[in-house]
């Protein structure tokens, strides 16, 4: 891609008249050489607009630094872009491989591609596009939509419903048993979990997830939302749109997190709990009931950030108080034995 299309396509501008060279990969801006274009988000990277080698350098402003800097509304984005203009995907090619095994009944669009060890049970419709990487499962009467993408070893249990341009990386998991018991006469008995799980369009699930099926409702995940690695979704959970789910979370059963929501990593959320849209967990926080403010909260039980900030301000001084509050019974001691 030359620079001028590059600059005239993102309505971009150059702090510098340069040459119209061709650049063919974006790299960090410590590794790029000529040809490569780099990109600065983040101050602590400030120093190395100095010393680098690449060719142009994504900027949100203009900086006092000798390389030839191309400001955009969001450099982070831009990169994001230009990332899938020079690594497209793979073209796949359409067809079942011979080692699938296909159950009865099933509808698979004549563009999809079943890789090698698939198993499809009866009634599964595979939709346009789709990629079923090598031992995937998919059972019984499940949907999977145009342009999904499953890598190896997914499993997707019966009756599931995934939809468009949703990615699920390996070892997940999808719609096996929630986690549902009933005590009686001195024994844990399994309570049926006839609900399902509903995947809508756009979301990426990373490796191994579990997503577990409702009880009775089904367990959804809602557009466009993102789940990291090793996160567990119980039954029931309701995800709203474009929520972010960091790796290591739990969400307990019959939950919900709203519309762009964030949970930061190792967030655990209890049963039954309310998460309003455009709220953020920070890390290793519990959330232990309802929140419908927006803003951001953290701790265990989860308080608003600033509440969090001067508990643990708090906690920093206990020593201090400790020390004080010795010198004080000290004093009265001696207060006591002086008036005798």
């Amino acid at each position: 891609m030359k620079l001028s299309s590059l600059i005239a396509q993102y309505q971009g501008t150059a702090n510098t008249s340069f040459e119209d060279e061709e650049v063919f990969a974006v790299r960090p801006l410590d590794e790029a050489q000529k040809g490569d274009i780099s990109f600065f988000s983040n101050p602590k990277y400030k120093g190395l607009l100095e010393t680098t080698q690449a060719s142009a350098v994504l900027v949100k402003a203009f900086l006092p630094a000798p390389c030839l800097q191309i400001q955009v509304d969001d450099p982070y984005r831009v990169m994001a872009d230009l990332l899938a203009v020079f690594h497209p995907e793979p073209q796949v090619q359409p067809g079942i491989h011979p080692t699938a095994i296909i159950g009865d009944a099933c509808q698979i669009d004549a563009t999809a591609s079943i890789g090698p060890f698939c198993v499809l049970g009866s009634g599964v419709q595979i939709g346009a596009h789709c990629q079923l990487m090598a031992h995937t499962v998919i059972g019984e009467n499940s949907q999977i939509g145009a342009y999904s993408k499953l890598f190896p070893h997914v499993s997707v249990y019966a009756n599931s419903q995934i939809g468009d341009r949703v990615r699920i990386h390996a070892n997940s998991v999808i719609g096996s048993d929630g986690y549902g018991y009933v005590f009686s006469a001195g024994k844990h008995q399994k309570i049926p979990q006839v609900g399902i799980v509903i995947i809508e369009d756009d979301v990426e699930i990373g490796s191994n997830v579990s997503i577990d099926r409702g009880a009775l409702k089904p367990t959804r995940i809602g557009r466009g939302s993102k789940i990291d690695n090793l996160v567990q979704i119980a039954h029931g959970v309701q995800i709203g749109q474009h929520a972010l789910i960091i790796s290591q979370s739990g969400i307990a059963g019959s939950s919900k997190v709203g519309n762009y929501s964030i949970l930061a990593g190792q967030v655990g959320v209890n049963g039954h709990v309310e998460i309003g849209d455009q709220i953020t967990i920070m890390g290793k926080s519990v959330v232990t009931k309802n929140l419908d403010q927006a803003g951001k909260y953290a701790g265990n039980p989860a308080v608003p950030h600033m509440q969090y900030q001067r508990q643990l301000a708090s906690l920093r001084s206990l020593d201090k108080i400790k020390g004080r509050l010795a010198e004080l019974e000290k004093k009265c001691s001696n207060c006591g034995e002086n008036d005798d």
